[in-house]
């Protein structure tokens, strides 16, 4: 009988691992450990938060229906209110508009200011050129101009001051209710209603 040759197993040759390729290897697996750490500890890092839920306007008060609590990541550079305070924002004063899905922050709401003894608070009706359009707020400083009457080529001067006690929006005018002196007040509404009021503001708060 032939002798059949005897074959020998093929030896599989050494794959030779570049250092380099292990190093970096090591190095995706240790940041990609770190970064679903981080992620673990911000998802559990939280804080609960006050959150507008309803617009509310600038000079309206703030109701309970307006606002909601909501949980989210804790961000050193967010300065939102926290949910343990709801109850004392309940019924102050918005200082500027609240936009519905809007953190709520301690700048955004205030005490109503309101007139004291030997003043009174008046309602003045403008219109767009009457007052400043770039955000009036309870609290400013302004003087109420009286405008000339037509065919009237007098300048106003001197004026009234007062202080804004709330802002809000009725159709097209803007309704500002003013604390000024209580000898000013029975002027101040008799030109509203005549439509011959301007204001200008003096003073942020």
């Amino acid at each position: 009988m032939p002798v059949l040759p005897i074959e020998r197993p093929r030896m599989r040759p050494r794959v030779r691992r570049s250092p380099l390729m292990v190093a970096s290897g090591i190095i995706m697996i240790v940041t990609g450990s770190l970064i679903s750490a981080g992620i673990y500890m911000n998802l559990n890092n939280t804080q609960t938060v006050i959150a507008v839920v309803a617009e509310v306007e600038r000079g309206q008060q703030i109701t309970r229906a307006a606002l909601a609590t909501v949980q989210v990541g804790f961000d050193p550079m967010l300065k939102p209110v926290p949910a343990s305070e709801l109850d004392s924002i309940i019924g102050q004063y918005a200082t500027k508009d609240l936009v519905v899905g809007t953190f709520l922050t301690h700048q955004s709401y205030g005490e109503r200011v309101s007139p004291a003894s030997g003043e009174s608070e008046v309602g003045v009706a403008l219109t767009a050129g009457e007052y400043p359009d770039d955000g009036l707020q309870p609290g400013n400083k302004v003087k109420l101009i009286t405008i000339p009457e037509v065919g009237n080529p007098e300048l106003p001067t001197g004026g009234i001051d007062g202080t804004i006690a709330t802002v809000t929006t009725s159709g097209s005018s803007l309704i500002v209710c003013v604390i000024v002196n209580d000898n000013d007040a029975p002027k101040v509404a008799a030109l509203s209603a005549a439509n011959r009021l301007a204001l200008i503001l003096t003073s942020r708060r």
